[in-house]
């Protein structure tokens, strides 16, 4: 309505305005430090590449694969899918520990039925997967997918080859002590933990500020850059309430 004053969220003083700088309370477009060098990778894969959409999926310490980062949020419901179903390209390149291709997903309806509808479904007529290995032992896949029959030809698979050897040294590299052969698993599932705090929060900011679920990954990061701090960090910090989701937001609103 018109001339209607908006109040602050629960606990804010009667009457104040929780601005953060844009319309709506939100705080400003394009706050935040770059994007994490895992999302920065899966996006490289579609820039270098004629996919349309990339991920990468991480088993946890049951061996089960879990999405970890993606381009789009299609992308992740496919992979939540194969990981259902046990089926699909990511999930046959991380068992084979061999890169898995589908140039025309219409052409493995027999091979995988509840993927390819799926898939297909989400607009997705193509698909790739490379494994991730260390150490002889599968830790994820790197998941793309295209809206068009697409075959990737050598040079590409040489180069996403190697992007999914940089995805996982950048797993791997989740704690800096150095790496011992049984404790692979742990480093996948530290990853696999701190994306699963870092959603809540960034939930917990969305819900208190009206913003997108990507708008509220991008200020928690700013915040945690501000600081000097990992984003999984000040994620636990507001999902245990030692930090409070308008601390967060003011702070990036300081930042404009």
């Amino acid at each position: 309505m018109a001339g209607r004053r908006r109040d602050g969220p629960r606990g804010s003083p009667p009457g104040h305005r929780h601005d953060h700088g844009s319309p709506g309370g939100r705080p400003p477009p394009g706050t935040g430090p770059p994007e994490s060098p895992r999302l920065r990778l899966v996006r490289r894969c579609v820039e270098l590449t004629g996919i349309d959409a990339a991920g990468v999926m991480l088993a946890n310490a049951r061996g089960s694969l879990r999405p970890a980062v993606a381009t789009k949020a299609r992308i992740t419901l496919t992979e939540l899918l194969q990981a259902q179903v046990r089926q699909g390209t990511c999930v046959e390149a991380y068992l084979t520990g061999a890169p898995v291709h589908a140039d025309a997903l219409a052409d493995h309806a027999q091979r995988w039925p509840a993927f390819v509808e799926v898939a297909r479904g989400a607009g997705y007529e193509n698909a790739h997967a490379f494994p991730l290995r260390a150490r002889q032992q599968s830790v994820g896949a790197l998941n793309l997918l295209s809206g068009r029959p697409v075959t990737l030809g050598e040079a590409e698979i040489k180069l996403l080859r190697a992007l999914a050897d940089v995805a996982t040294t950048a797993v791997l590299s989740w704690v800096r002590e150095p790496l011992a052969t049984d404790g692979i698993a742990t480093r996948t599932q530290a990853a696999l933990s701190g994306k699963a705090l870092v959603d809540t929060a960034s939930g917990m900011l969305a819900a208190t500020a009206g913003l997108t679920p990507q708008e509220a990954v991008r200020y928690l990061h700013a915040y945690a850059a501000h600081r000097g701090r990992r984003p999984t960090e000040i994620a636990e910090q507001l999902v245990r309430r030692r930090v409070q989701p308008d601390a967060v937001l003011a702070d990036a609103a300081q930042k404009r």
